[in-house]
């Protein structure tokens, strides 16, 4: 009886103290490039299994990274997408500490465009 005492004390007790631990987590934010491709692709929404209803989006990716992914037109708050043109851009990413379930690990900001150029596949449109 004494034991399992201990043990449920012991128990509540490091889970109070892990909850404590969390509060204390921060949101990592760095300044990173990011690079917008003048074509759009296609997603699909996270809980469509059936990938029956995809969604146009702009293609992404940060410098140093060779695989483009597609995003909503929204994901980085600030920036409006024109297709046709190619941009390079300076973007606040926040790498966020609890992030909810069906969200994102990251937020994006934009801080500046760098680059915008037209490319020569839309010039005559």
């Amino acid at each position: 009886m004494k034991t399992r005492t201990l043990l449920a004390l012991f128990a509540i007790g490091l889970s109070i103290a892990s909850c404590g631990k969390d509060d204390d987590i921060e949101d990592k934010v760095e300044q990173v490039h990011i690079y917008i491709s003048a074509q759009t692709d296609f997603y699909y929404d996270l809980f469509d299994s059936s990938q029956q209803s995809p969604y146009e989006g702009m293609q992404i990716r940060e410098e140093g990274q060779a695989q483009w992914r597609c995003v909503n037109f929204n994901y980085i708050s600030g920036f409006i997408f024109e297709k046709g043109y190619e941009y390079k851009l300076l973007v606040r990413k926040t790498t966020i500490s609890n992030p909810p379930l069906d969200g994102d690990v990251y937020s994006f900001e934009l801080i500046e465009v760098l680059e915008k150029n037209k490319t020569y596949l839309f010039q005559n449109k």
